[in-house]
């Protein structure tokens, strides 16, 4: 057993008698943690699973070894490839990316924060983007040893706080970054709340969104690698049509619903009693998106109301990919039944892995 691992089932074991310490102290220690955990783990050397022929998916051109692979919080600087594909991931998705080096966001002392809700199965982050670039992030994807029916996605997003043109600038050189190291599909990340200028009305189809997307529409022949653009867990039921006609039309390859949610009152209903304390301390305190169990809900009627308009459209070659709430074998052939093509985890990742270790893929393939 790996180190990652060991330190993995005691943190699964001991964290909700952490959950009791006072919120503060349990939200550093949790955020100080978790980059190197992730670090450590992302190097562990496995033994690659086998994965039945039928767990496949084609989509165009790719051919998906299974449905379910990690969300694009997981691998932050690009790391954990050769760990993501032993464990039985059927694809890879890169962290979110932009033309500039961000260290992500410090508050109070704390770099990175986060904190778990161990008797939510949730989570929080406010972590701000951490990444190393678009073109180092590339140039690392570019040595990546490939392996057969495992795509390489990545993910990008415009620069907060940078001029609209000098941060579409950056994005389209990105891509054709990406597309040099030989990634398999990008990903549009439209949805970080936890950066300034990423905030929209989720209610609304947003025209400058519209713009960056006639732009790269305009700019960049899309149809030679699949783009999906993802969408916040927030996103109002009645835009979901208008969004996807507006992806539809301009060549986009599929949608995302999706990242975290900041509905925090909202969401409030759902959170343990005893993970409130925490809950409270960090979303008056940071802010930041909730992830895991209480985005399911969510999660899952935007994927239903992607589901009815794709059919209503007959758009076979429109991907739906569902985020969120995502722990359980269950979850991920709900997911399946309501429409979703491909499934990202993250938070749900951790709480699998915390109980099955390196077999946390296999275990969401049995039966």
């Amino acid at each position: 057993m790996s180190i990652a691992t060991f330190l993995s089932k005691v943190d699964h074991t001991f964290r909700p008698f952490m959950g009791r310490l006072p919120a503060s102290l349990f939200t550093r220690l949790y955020s100080s943690t978790r980059p190197w955990f992730s670090k450590k783990a992302s190097n562990d050397l496995i033994a690659p699973i086998d994965i039945p022929d039928h767990l496949h998916f084609q989509f165009k051109h790719l051919t998906f070894r299974s449905r379910l692979g990690n969300a694009a919080g997981m691998y932050k600087q690009a790391e954990g490839y050769d760990r993501a594909y032993a464990q039985g991931a059927g694809f890879y998705l890169s962290g979110t990316t932009t033309s500039e080096v961000r260290l992500g966001n410090k508050k109070n002392g704390i770099h990175l924060p986060f904190v778990p809700y161990p008797f939510s199965h949730s989570a929080s982050n406010w972590l701000g983007l951490p990444n190393d670039g678009h073109k180092a992030t590339a140039t690392k994807i570019s040595r990546f040893v490939r392996y057969p029916h495992f795509p390489i996605g990545a993910s990008m997003a415009m620069d907060p706080g940078m001029g609209t043109e000098s941060s579409l600038r950056g994005l389209l050189d990105g891509i054709h970054a990406y597309v040099d190291a030989g990634c398999d599909f990008l990903e549009l990340n439209e949805s970080c709340p936890n950066v300034p200028g990423h905030e929209s009305n989720h209610g609304v189809l947003d025209k400058s969104l519209l713009l960056r997307l006639d732009s790269i529409a305009s700019q960049f022949a899309i149809d030679s690698i699949p783009i999906f653009v993802k969408f916040s867990n927030d996103t109002e039921l009645n835009l979901v049509p208008n969004l996807l006609q507006a992806l539809i039309d301009r060549g986009f390859s599929g949608v995302n619903f999706g990242n975290t949610s900041t509905k925090y009152e909202v969401h409030e209903q759902s959170i343990h009693p005893l993970d409130k304390q925490h809950y409270h301390y960090f979303t008056t305190t940071f802010g930041g998106g909730i992830s895991g169990n209480i985005v399911r809900s969510s999660s899952t009627a935007l994927v239903r109301a992607a589901q009815a308009f794709r059919e209503s459209q007959h758009s076979k070659e429109f991907m739906i990919i569902a985020t969120g709430g995502i722990e359980t074998h269950d979850d991920f052939l709900q997911a399946q039944h309501n429409g979703a093509d491909l499934v990202q985890w993250y938070t749900g990742y951790y709480e699998q892995f915390g109980l099955h270790g390196n077999a946390v893929y296999s275990n969401m393939y049995a039966d």
